[in-house]
């Protein structure tokens, strides 16, 4: 019993490294103001629920997979080293401040909860990952001093981005796995996804004319995501009415400090992508 018990830990360990270096890679390919450093780290999500569900005792694997993922990318042994270590210590203070205010792995389940997660995970604990991360790459010679604030923010909202949207799916999953899905909803889906992929196609893939380029087409993927929330939304319909309580004023606030600096971020990200594939 203990020996099987020993190789599930160990291949569940396993998977988590190759999930977090797989993810890291791929993040990093949209990299655009420095090779260590992208708007899309899911990586950060990943570590972070790993803490809340299989403890600190992952520290290990999450520390490998950060320092191989940033070794095969850019930089040195010792830079690559000290950015897996602020990489790490961002899942472990993340993991702290979700478990010790935020209600751990229930933070879904209230709406103030939701709010200090996104807090205390989204914008404190990654602070250290992109402060540490940041300052190696300085002292190391990788990346020049005056762009220190542009790589800084760059890497703290990628981070931001991986915790408040992969973490949440990840918990959530884990607690219902399974897919109710009617065959009207799957059909439903299939449509929803193709109506994504077309529209990011045009909007991202340069096909609207030059004089429109200035316009906020960007916006045009936003009815897909009301569209999902709305429609397949089970796992936490009831988040959805607790939200509704919620001043818009709060929200706004918040909001509109991160607009711009978002959109440009995801948009030179997103050209990018399409503009590499082969269409």
């Amino acid at each position: 019993m203990i020996h099987r018990r020993s190789l599930r830990d160990a291949l569940v360990l396993a998977a988590l490294g190759g999930a977090y270096f797989v993810a890291g890679k791929l993040g990093l390919k949209l990299a655009f103001v420095h090779a260590s450093a992208t708007t899309v780290w899911p990586c950060t999500g990943i570590a972070l629920a790993a803490f809340l569900i299989l403890g600190y005792r992952v520290w290990p694997v999450i520390l490998t997979g950060a320092f191989l993922v940033n070794l095969t990318t850019a930089g040195s042994v010792a830079t690559s080293l000290g950015i897996a270590v602020g990489n790490t210590l961002e899942g472990v203070v993340g993991c702290y401040l979700v478990s010790r205010f935020a209600g751990g792995q229930h933070a879904f389940e209230r709406a103030q909860d939701i709010f200090k997660f996104a807090l205390l995970a989204g914008m404190v604990s990654t602070a250290v990952s992109a402060t540490v991360g940041v300052t190696t790459l300085a002292l190391g010679g990788f990346a020049d001093w005056a762009m220190y604030g542009a790589i800084w923010s760059t890497w703290w909202l990628g981070d931001a981005v991986g915790a408040v949207v992969v973490t949440p799916f990840l918990l959530l999953w884990r607690e219902n796995p399974r897919l109710n899905w009617t065959r009207e909803q799957t059909i439903e889906l299939a449509f929803l996804l193709s109506g994504v992929f077309f529209t990011a196609w045009i909007v991202f893939g340069g096909r609207f004319h030059s004089a429109l380029k200035n316009y906020p087409l960007e916006y045009l993927c936003i009815p897909f995501l009301i569209w999902t929330a709305f429609r397949f939304a089970g796992r936490r319909r009831p988040q959805i009415a607790s939200w509704r309580r919620l001043p818009p004023g709060a929200l706004c606030t918040g909001l509109a400090h991160f607009q711009e600096s978002l959109k440009t971020h995801l948009c030179c990200c997103c050209k990018r992508l399409w503009a590499s594939w082969p269409f």
